[in-house]
């Protein structure tokens, strides 16, 4: 049995939140430090945030049945090389953790509470994992269909007590130098108390505020920022459909501009790519949506996987912070013969329910025929009076509203079923490929993983 490295152990046991004897054997079966390889030159960074594995399931089954083929997900794990791992999430605060505490555990490689942004428990700051990378040369960038401000890219920068601080950390991506930042989020660096953007420009920026602009840039080095919404990106759904949402640009877009803005550094790059929407759709409770954002995310790991056989000294980790939802496909009529055509059923959603809702806020009330239009469902005037008058009387999410309401009738078309609109504590998956990958073991919690990252690195 190989030796137990004491201070690793003791290391261990102060940063779990969840101790105990199921604790203490976890560790055991990863606490031998595994040979180091050489060091990666850059790390492409893939979180689907909030994507448990049945959503993961659902776009499989979906992409069998609609495209003949399986998920680029799939296809990863059957590469000679990949490493599979399952992934504790929990928090210093809690079993379930909120995005802000899980990308801190990657990003500083310390538990912390729910809500900040690599601040220990008792207050200090840590060190973020892009910080040290600029550190060392290396070049940094963060991509998000959320805003850029939001808790997962924040968490590889960022330091603050709570992570609603969106103007501090967009200072901090200021003062911090990060190379390219791509997303949503302008009304933190454009708005009617000052024009941050300026201060980016002043330090030699290009922006980006359409499609058009990051196409123009194509080709361009140095830093670039670019921010396409106020808030966050529309769903991918409703960017397919709606053409005033041309001039969005998609996250595999994105994706790419950032990559060949970053890929010259003689010094190698970081890149986090987050699909932030595969959360919101679960805290909606919305399965065309959640469906959308996930195959939307699996088409960024083509693109991750061509960059690495063109790069081979490039780390790959694709991977989720925590489930959202609790997002499944569930059996449907006798012998479950049913659930493959409720897919189908998701082929007749051609609008988010947030899309439906901005309708329902534009008009004033949910009229039958338009749901019918976008969902195929035709529902029951007594339930339609239902929402209205719940709408009318000040519902605070009518996307959530819209999804409580029809729940039943949702269902019988999808056979999409939630357990809620809340986090989950399920572990979540994530695969590896390329140098630093084998570094990897097989059960890992969270903020193992950071360890992990810079031994590959060789920060």
């Amino acid at each position: 049995m190989a030796k137990v490295n004491k201070n690793s152990r003791r290391n261990f046991i102060k940063g779990a939140s969840l101790t105990g004897l199921a604790g203490m054997f976890t560790h055991a079966s990863v606490a031998a430090e595994p040979k180091v390889e050489p060091s990666a030159k850059n790390l492409i960074f893939l979180v689907a945030d909030g994507m448990g594995t049945g959503t993961l399931s659902l776009a499989h089954y979906w992409q069998l049945r609609n495209k003949g083929r399986p998920l680029n997900w799939m296809h990863l794990l059957e590469r000679r090389g990949v490493r599979r791992a399952l992934q504790g999430t929990a928090s210093a605060s809690s079993p379930v953790t909120d995005s802000a505490a899980a990308g801190s555990a990657w990003g500083c490689g310390q538990r912390v509470n729910n809500g900040s942004i690599n601040i220990n428990p008792r207050g200090k700051s840590l060190e973020p994992l892009f910080v040290r990378a600029k550190k060392a040369g290396k070049v940094i960038g963060c991509v998000s269909t959320c805003r850029i401000t939001h808790a997962t890219p924040a968490a590889f920068v960022a330091n603050v007590a709570h992570r609603d601080s969106e103007d501090v950390i967009a200072e901090q991506y200021l003062e911090r130098e990060v190379d390219v930042l791509l997303g949503g989020g302008r009304r933190y660096f454009e708005s009617s108390t000052g024009n941050r953007m300026d201060a980016f420009v002043k330090k030699g920026y290009a922006i980006s505020k359409t499609l058009g602009d990051l196409q123009a840039l194509s080709g361009q080095g140095g830093p670039l920022l670019g921010l396409y919404t106020d808030d966050h990106l529309p769903y991918a759904l409703d960017r397919a459909q709606d053409r005033a949402l041309a001039e969005i640009p998609g996250l595999e877009i994105m994706f790419e501009a950032a990559l060949s803005r970053l890929s010259d550094s003689r010094e190698g790059f970081l890149l986090q790519v987050e699909a932030g929407r595969i959360d919101h759709a679960g805290h909606v409770n919305d399965g065309a949506a959640i469906l959308h954002e996930q195959l939307e995310f699996d088409r960024c790991i083509e693109t991750a996987l061509q960059f690495c056989e063109r790069h081979p000294d490039t780390l790959l980790i694709v991977t989720s912070d925590h489930g959202t939802g609790g997002c499944q496909l569930n059996g449907a009529g006798e012998a479950y013969k049913n659930s493959g055509a409720a897919l189908d059923g998701l082929n007749s959603m051609t609008a988010s329910l947030e899309a439906i809702a901005g309708e329902v806020k534009r008009t004033g009330s949910l009229y039958r025929a338009y749901f019918k239009s976008v969902t195929g469902l035709d529902l029951p005037e007594e339930k339609v009076a239902v929402f209205n008058k719940a709408f009318l009387a000040g519902a605070e999410y009518p996307a959530g509203l819209l999804a409580d309401t029809f729940k039943a009738e949702l269902g019988l078309l999808t056979a999409v079923g939630w357990t809620s609109h809340n986090h989950t504590a399920e572990h979540v998956e994530l695969a590896a490929i390329g140098p630093g990958a084998s570094l990897i073991p097989p059960y890992l919690e969270n903020y193992q993983l950071h360890g992990h990252i810079c031994r590959a690195l060789g920060i």
